[in-house]
């Protein structure tokens, strides 16, 4: 914790300047009409048509409590949703004083400094304006919530997350999901009206497509693959879902049906995160790095309230998950040397339970460099995440850690690939050992 402490400190003038420079494509921009059409997005599918007659005035946080009476949604919903630009390329959480319609009019500009999407594609990717969770609001906040509305958008958003392949989830909780997500949009189990081939097509709308698709990966491989169907893995998910929740599974209950859905969810650490495009640099054998480089691996970067969590989406795979309380961090962007123009780079240092040969006993720490344009925009949300954990513990001195979610024990236990990354070793007093 002490060095998440002077990370901060020691980077606050830094950062107020990075601050101030990743405002300015926010704030330099020419007028935006008087009147304006909008559709706001939710996550349901569903689009709120408004006509603002003050667009330049309308900021976020005034448009968010718009939805939020046009939808009827209670007070509360402020705090767990906020305001995304959306795009195949890029996604950005609004601060409650910005502007949409400001920042759309610099979306291009914007896309051009964190992506390295190319012009054409830039131009192809229109942001959709959508209300979705806040990334800020804490899972053990979400815990307490009890309105249907509320908890049916969460569970929404939840599932897009599942069946598009963002969360990599255990074999098992896949099935448990999709029996829970069958009950809420097909009802009970009947086995007249309930046959094999519709489980079958419908496959695509109630799993990530690696899990129909031929097993070509290691991680979440299906032992039974080759005896048993999906879909009629599916049929029996569907079937015992059915029978566990008899006691809810009606359109009265629906709400405690959503909340069954988030309830598996919240025991994974990395729910509830912001995702960003990333690449690290994967790992072979000793002899092919004689042959061939290290090969680039595209990933996935996703940042909640308690850590970071890495992805390769691509092959389902967990690469690493690192909580705040293990992790240091710094993001450099190198400038062009003539030569060169390298990206800028997170790098996350956190401790491993490895120990150092001619250290036993004493834990060594890990630095993986992410090379992303966005890096500044993760450093950014990662500083702003510890800065509030703090906070929040200083202000409630006399509570315990856990509180704050870490070291739960219900939570999943997630078993990091260090193996299949290029790391860095170093002792805990900064002396490099190896480079693998």
């Amino acid at each position: 914790m002490t060095s998440l402490i002077q990370n901060i400190l020691g980077n606050k003038e830094e950062n107020d300047e990075e601050a101030a420079e990743s405002n300015e494509l926010l704030n330099k921009v020419p007028p935006v009409e008087q009147v304006m059409n909008v559709v706001v997005f939710l996550k349901d599918r569903s689009g709120i048509h408004f006509t603002l007659e003050d667009a330049p005035l309308t900021n976020c946080s005034s448009l968010l409590h718009l939805v939020i009476h046009e939808q009827g949604l209670p007070a509360e919903a402020a705090d767990v949703f906020c305001c995304w630009l959306v795009s195949p390329i890029i996604e950005l959480r609004l601060k409650k004083h910005h502007n949409p319609f400001e920042v759309v009019q610099r979306w291009d500009e914007l896309c051009a400094r964190y992506t390295d999407a190319s012009n054409d594609e830039i131009h192809d990717s229109e942001p959709v304006l959508m209300v979705q969770r806040d990334c800020f609001f804490r899972k053990e906040q979400e815990k307490h919530i009890q309105n249907e509305q509320i908890l049916c958008l969460l569970y929404h958003e939840a599932k897009y997350n599942v069946i598009e392949g963002r969360y990599i989830l255990h074999e098992e909780d896949y099935h448990y999901l999709a029996g829970i997500q069958a009950l809420i949009h097909l009802g009970s189990f009947d086995s007249h009206q309930h046959v094999i081939a519709n489980y079958r097509a419908d496959l695509i709308k109630f799993y990530p497509e690696h899990m129909y698709s031929q097993p070509r990966f290691g991680f979440l491989k299906r032992s039974n693959s080759h005896t048993t169907p999906v879909e009629e893995l599916f049929m029996e998910a569907h079937r015992r879902a059915s029978e566990e929740l008899a006691h809810i599974a009606s359109r009265d209950n629906l709400g405690q049906l959503y909340r069954k859905y988030l309830e598996l969810l919240w025991t994974y650490p990395f729910y509830g995160g912001a995702f960003f495009n990333g690449v690290v640099e994967g790992k072979t054998s000793r002899l092919r790095r004689f042959i061939l480089p290290n090969p680039d691996i595209r990933v996935k970067v996703c940042i909640n309230t308690e850590g970071v969590c890495l992805f390769n989406q691509a092959k389902a795979d967990l690469l690493l998950y690192v909580p705040f309380t293990q992790l240091s961090w710094t993001w450099q962007d190198l400038p062009w040397d003539g030569d060169s123009d390298p990206p800028p780079t997170l790098m996350l240092q956190f401790i491993c339970d490895e120990q150092a040969e001619n250290q036993p006993g004493k834990p060594v720490t890990k630095l993986l460099q992410v090379y992303s344009r966005e890096a500044r925009l993760m450093d950014a949300l990662i500083e702003t995440c510890v800065r509030r954990k703090l906070e929040s513990l200083a202000s409630n001195a006399d509570a315990d850690f856990v509180d704050g979610g870490v070291g739960d024990t219900s939570e999943r236990k997630l078993l990091n690939k260090l193996e299949k990354l290029t790391l860095e070793t170093y002792t805990q007093d900064g002396e490099q050992l190896e480079s693998a």
